[in-house]
């Protein structure tokens, strides 16, 4: 089965809600759409964040790959030049990302080729539906119309409709936009309203100075968090706040090596488009449960596509060490047919359906491509 056409196309979608965090504001999502043809007539989707990419795919990966067999990933790998980066340096996100979609959508065709889901190909489900928290950005003061004072209630009702449509047992949300006061206040107000039997967690995307962060955690004591996603810039202040509070601290860093040195920072929150796709992301879990860290995966405002491959990884992985952030319900369309994988009873169950289990919409493809054109991308700093 050889590899007859790709096209990649960047899609602009809107959110259903500003989404405010520590830095900024996000009002939508831009990524990479790929369409993957072969001479056999199947045709497998990927996703990878950005629009960047599709540039990319469309002006060289595209022509190189043409009478490639799909089931190569090693060449894929080798094009993509994703096992020599020189510490990184010869490595840009364009072509990591680039590399997650064309395997995804390579995967994707093994599995229709075959007649089996994805998570079967990956090694068979580890567990019978991958699991999810309920996950809160912040409210935008400006663009909804409130107070900072509102804050506190507002997002103890969102934690309240969050959990009551997933039947997740955790809510992790944002914190670092306002003032401590504010976050400290929102933190006690959750609790209040969702009990203690839901665990609560929160990130502060690196926001605090290790000072303030001592004193939100000194406030919040009673409330019990369960975990803290990045509260401060530097690993060492990360470790020491768990030295201090007794806390799980998270982190992005990918780097086994750099981890292996910060052990107290024993969450790791990877990303499959930046971990090489889904053939590495789940040796790079197995690594980091070796060192005594928990890996679980970030949504980042995904389609449908990309959604689906997380949710195969999420049953097939063993070393998942908690349940994965999902964003499912904050984008306006999912570009998938039918509807949304949403999170039910804490988590998703992906269909016995053969490769990723579902198809592209190609009406929204065309919708929000022309959004995109109109438009142009979508950040994390929509707004300030």
């Amino acid at each position: 089965m050889k590899i007859q056409s790709i096209i990649a196309t960047p899609v602009s979608i809107p959110t259903v809600r500003p989404c405010a965090w520590a830095w900024g504001c996000t009002l939508g999502t831009t990524r990479t759409i790929l369409q993957m043809r072969t001479d056999d007539g199947l045709e497998g989707i990927g996703e990878c964040s950005g629009a960047a990419p599709a540039l990319l795919i469309s002006n060289s990966l595209a022509s190189q790959l043409l009478g490639h067999e799909v089931g190569d990933l090693a060449g894929l790998r080798q094009l993509c030049r994703m096992d020599f980066s020189d510490c990184l340096s010869l490595a840009t996100p364009d072509l990591v990302e680039a590399f997650a979609a064309l395997e995804m959508a390579m995967w994707d065709l093994q599995g229709k080729s075959l007649g089996k889901p994805l998570y079967e190909l990956l090694g068979g489900a580890a567990r019978p539906m991958a699991e999810f928290v309920s996950y809160g950005y912040l409210l935008d003061l400006n663009s909804q119309g409130i107070s900072e004072s509102d804050v506190p209630c507002a997002m103890a009702e969102c934690a309240r409709r969050g959990l009551a449509a997933s039947g997740a047992r955790m809510f992790e949300f944002k914190v670092g936009r306002y003032s401590l006061a504010t976050d400290i206040e929102t933190v006690r107000e959750i609790r209040a309203v969702v009990g203690d039997g839901v665990e609560l967690a929160v990130d502060a995307n690196m926001k605090l100075d290790l000072p303030r962060a001592r004193r939100f955690l000194d406030s919040v004591r009673p409330q019990r968090l369960a975990g803290f996603e990045e509260p401060v810039a530097s690993y060492v202040e990360m470790s020491q706040l768990h030295k201090e509070f007794g806390i799980l601290i998270s982190g992005h860093s990918l780097d086994a090596e750099k981890r292996m040195h910060f052990p107290d920072v024993a969450g790791v929150v990877g990303d499959l488009h930046l971990q090489g796709g889904l053939s590495n992301t789940p040796r790079q879990a197995a690594t980091f449960a070796s060192l005594g860290l928990k890996y679980w995966q970030r949504a980042c405002l995904e389609t449908g596509i990309s959604w689906s491959a997380m949710v195969h990884l999420g049953m097939a992985c063993p070393h998942m060490g908690r349940a994965s952030q999902a964003l499912m319900d904050y984008i306006e369309d999912d570009l998938v047919v039918g509807e949304p994988w949403q999170v039910k009873r804490g988590g998703v169950v992906a269909p016995p359906l053969p490769g990723l289990g579902v198809s592209l919409d190609l009406e929204a493809l065309v919708k929000y491509h022309e959004l995109y054109l109109q438009r142009g991308v979508f950040s994390h700093f929509d707004l300030p």
